[in-house]
């Protein structure tokens, strides 16, 4: 597995890895003095977490639309390197699936007592993926999630340079294509499969989903945000 220390990234983009501790955490504390393009990363035991600090210009409740692409993106950059009868998918709303199985995940963060009508002075997105299960005796016994060492990504970091490619041409979708231009990639990716036009995304960044078996359910943006199903908060990295 190749290594690199130096990631090659667009302009507006300014890089730092750190060799541990919570990328999101990090990313907040110098959001507020270094503002948007600042991407932190780190690679090794086992992880593979960047984070990068944003500054939208619209109100939180449709801002938040952010982590929408962010994801998107995230799901962009793993399908630029893996073969294409590998399917990249989501489970609402911060769950990343590959083939099947559990990669990693997104994460978002916003200041804190920003209100819903007030434009945040920054937001964060992150996102952290098993690199590698090399400490297990028996990956096998973890069946519902994966690696990209045994998906044979060959270089995690270049996941973080399209990652970055990505979320800015996703920026560029949504300023001109409007706000649907994020959705409905997100909505063709979201796990299990629905009819076309069986879901979509509220003003406020709620699924709404309609099917004849279960009629009508809406599940907020901000309460999946919180359980973060994925994540082992005490291990501060991907479930296995």
């Amino acid at each position: 597995m190749l290594d690199k220390s130096l990631l090659t990234l667009p302009p507006p983009y300014s890089q730092h890895r750190i060799e541990d501790g919570d990328v999101l955490a990090e990313a907040i504390r110098r959001a507020p003095e270094e503002g948007a393009g600042t991407l932190l990363w780190r690679s090794g035991g086992g992880l593979l977490a960047f984070a990068v600090v944003l500054e939208p210009e619209q109100k939180l409740a449709e801002a938040r639309l952010a982590f929408l692409a962010g994801m998107v993106a995230l799901a962009e950059a793993l399908v630029a390197h893996c073969p294409p009868e590998r399917a990249v998918r989501f489970g609402w709303p911060d769950i990343l699936l590959y083939d099947r199985a559990r990669l990693g995940g997104g994460r978002f963060a916003v200041p804190e007592g920003c209100a819903e009508d007030e434009t945040p002075q920054w937001m964060v997105y992150a996102a952290e993926l098993i690199a590698d299960r090399d400490h297990l005796h028996a990956p096998g016994a973890f069946p519902d999630s994966t690696s990209l060492k045994e998906e044979e990504f060959a270089s995690p970091p270049t996941i973080v340079e399209s990652f970055a490619a990505y979320l800015m041409l996703n920026f560029d979708r949504w300023a001109h294509q409007e706000r649907q231009a994020v959705t409905s990639r997100y909505l063709e990716r979201l796990d299990p499969p629905l009819a076309e036009g069986s879901r979509v995304i509220g003003p406020d960044c709620e699924l709404v989903e309609r099917s004849s078996s279960f009629g009508e359910r809406r599940s907020g943006l901000i309460e999946g945000l919180t359980l973060s199903t994925w994540r082992d908060p005490v291990a501060g990295r991907p479930r296995l």
